[in-house]
């Protein structure tokens, strides 16, 4: 159980969902820091794998669209 008990960021946008990135959004999740975690990629097959681990809760291969 986490010890934060506030929302900290209304959204996060991860550029990158490599190791560091996917680490975040496990942390960010799994706290309660953000209400909304975007995820932006390069490649489709990397946006599937991050959907199927569940790390986000939107996802796009346009970082301006993730940042939008």
């Amino acid at each position: 159980m986490s010890a934060v008990a506030t929302l900290l960021f209304g959204r996060v946008v991860l550029i990158g969902i490599g190791l560091i990135g996917s680490s975040l959004a496990r942390v960010i999740k799994r706290d309660g820091l953000a209400g909304e975690i975007a995820i932006a990629t390069r490649t489709e097959k990397t946006l599937a794998r991050a959907r199927e681990l569940r790390l986000g809760d939107a996802y796009t291969t346009n970082p301006a669209e993730a940042a939008a």
